[in-house]
């Protein structure tokens, strides 16, 4: 067999890694609605990002060699790439929180923190199970920013609008690959649900206390229709986007749960186009 015949039998990913390059340092300081809670809880998702998604990635990395299966090869691949974009993206968001006094550099430092600390008292195994549980956050949470325009459309500025639009579709496109990895290395349904457990805790008390110190810095700690507004958009019963995200969370916890039973093709798809993207 020819060198040319066997690279073209080799799989390619099943997405691609899109190079962005965007520039913030424009962009007002309330973007979301002119909304300074809803805003600076978007910014306390930023934060977490730089560190916690080299986390992801070396936590797939740790166990490349162990698979072997050339799909998912390709794929943890192109996973590490997208990630990597995500993380440099949310670092150059800094230019928007540097020019309106907004501190997200000190929280980012202490997720690197708190994320080696994790590193150190945990194997392998685990940290791709604490991986596949954040997957499982980022990509139900990007599905409810694709679905619901009720609230993007509340992003008044375009480029905030394209960065958070353009992640949550790659967080859809590569949302089984860690699950996929850890199945690959033997990982099992004890350890993936006890540590969703822990990292839901884990999870939620940071986002709690960023969001905290975010509004005390901006001096909207006690902005009480700020806080109304903030937490019936994020917590109405019927339409709450976290309320939104408690079924899906849930499913989790199943015996067989895969990512891809949550489907999100066409979803991905129409915001593709959307956004011009070629692939």
């Amino acid at each position: 067999m020819s060198t040319t015949a066997t690279a073209n039998s080799l799989p390619s990913a099943s997405f691609p890694v899109r190079r962005m390059d965007f520039s913030f340092a424009e962009t007002k300081k309330y973007w979301w609605s002119d909304d300074p809670f809803m805003t600076q809880f978007m910014n306390n998702l930023s934060s977490l990002f730089p560190y916690g998604e080299m986390f992801f990635v070396n936590s797939v990395r740790a166990v490349r060699d162990r698979i072997t299966d050339p799909q998912l090869k390709k794929d943890i691949s192109a996973f590490i790439g997208q990630e990597a974009m995500h993380s440099k993206e949310h670092a150059t968001y800094n230019e928007y929180a540097n020019a309106h006094g907004i501190d997200l550099e000190k929280l980012e430092l202490r997720i690197k923190v708190l994320l080696e600390w994790i590193t150190k008292v945990t194997t392998k195994k685990q940290r791709l199970a604490a991986t596949c549980a954040l997957e499982h956050f980022t990509a139900t949470m990007a599905e409810q920013l694709l679905k619901r325009e009720d609230l993007t459309t509340q992003i008044d500025d375009p480029k905030m609008y394209q960065l958070w639009m353009w992640h949550a579709i790659e967080e859809n496109e590569h949302k089984a690959v860690c699950y996929d990895a850890y199945q690959a290395i033997g990982g099992g349904y004890f350890i993936r649900t006890i540590t969703m457990l822990l990292t839901t805790v884990i999870f939620l008390g940071v986002i709690g206390w960023f969001q905290i110190h975010l509004l005390r810095k901006d001096g909207q700690l006690f902005n009480w229709s700020a806080w109304k507004r903030g937490l019936t958009t994020l917590f109405s019963p019927r339409n709450g986007f976290f309320t939104k995200l408690i079924k899906p969370y849930l499913d989790y916890y199943r015996p067989g749960f895969h990512p891809f039973d949550h489907e999100t093709k066409a979803l991905e798809k129409n915001w593709r186009q959307r956004l011009g993207f070629s692939n």
